[in-house]
């Protein structure tokens, strides 16, 4: 396997596994979504290092679109989690599920996987900035989706840690971008990454598509939605209704939405 990709695997293993012994301190495993976001950044810098092309074309489009997502994302989640001071819920009840003997658990389940799963979505990104190829309309394109689901997942997390802040023992959100889907961070982020796969097709990645295929089965099956969807049907005695009329990615078109907020 080529340099331009075992250094990437080196990082993303070595980082998340410097994360893991302050997990155990801490008592809180959901800090591996700490280096999540600034993670893909880092490997795409790495492995672009690696390869030895100059600073442009497409390898300048992707790192600047991939580090700007990576930094307003992974510094969101580093204050939401200070200001809320405990682990995410969907790491406590994993704990709860695997112990006794979770802190060692987590080495595997957790941190060594979520740095394999990384990469291997990484794999597309760190092949387009490897070429060096120069940007035509389609890569123009996919810069421009891109763009559009970092500006949407942006806006959904500011309206959520906006509804947080004033709504400090809980609620429904409903209102804003909610009122049209129920899921609009993973919408963005769905956009985002099929835009970096467009973008990386163009350099001639063909397998770029399916990597970010990967990011989406995450979302949509594994670790996004359904988690989700199960702690509302359980917490949130209002949920069953607001499901019923919004859908979770796609809004309705020509279908008006009304939201309102739900103690």
């Amino acid at each position: 396997m080529s340099t331009v990709f075992l250094l990437p695997l080196g990082v993303a293993l070595l980082s998340f596994w410097a994360l893991w012994p302050v997990s155990i301190l801490r008592k809180d495993a959901s800090i591996v979504d700490f280096w999540w976001a600034p993670g893909f950044a880092a490997l795409a810098w790495a492995g672009w290092a690696m390869s030895g092309v100059p600073l442009a074309g497409t390898s300048l489009l992707l790192l600047a679109l991939i580090t700007a997502w990576a930094l307003r994302l992974g510094s969101t989640l580093v204050i939401r989690r200070v200001r809320e001071g405990v682990e995410d819920s969907r790491y406590a009840e994993m704990r709860a599920a695997r112990e006794p003997g979770f802190w060692w658990k987590s080495f595997f389940m957790v941190f060594t996987l979520q740095a394999i799963i990384q990469w291997i979505i990484a794999t597309g990104l760190i092949g387009a900035v490897a070429v060096g190829a120069a940007p035509g309309p389609l890569a123009t394109f996919g810069a421009l989706l891109a763009i559009c689901g970092a500006a949407v997942e942006a806006r959904s997390d500011f309206e959520l840690d906006r509804f947080k802040q004033s709504h400090p023992h809980g609620g429904l959100l409903t209102t804003g971008l909610r009122a049209h889907v129920r899921y609009p961070s993973y919408a963005g982020e769905i956009l985002f990454w099929a835009g970096l796969s467009i973008v990386a097709f163009d350099a001639g990645i063909w397998w770029a598509p399916f990597t970010a295929a990967l990011m989406v089965a995450l979302l949509l099956y594994l670790s996004g939605i359904p988690i989700l969807e199960d702690r509302f049907k359980r917490t949130r005695p209002d949920f069953a209704d607001y499901r019923d009329r919004v859908p979770a990615l796609i809004p309705r078109i020509g279908r008006g939405a009304t939201g309102d907020i739900r103690q």
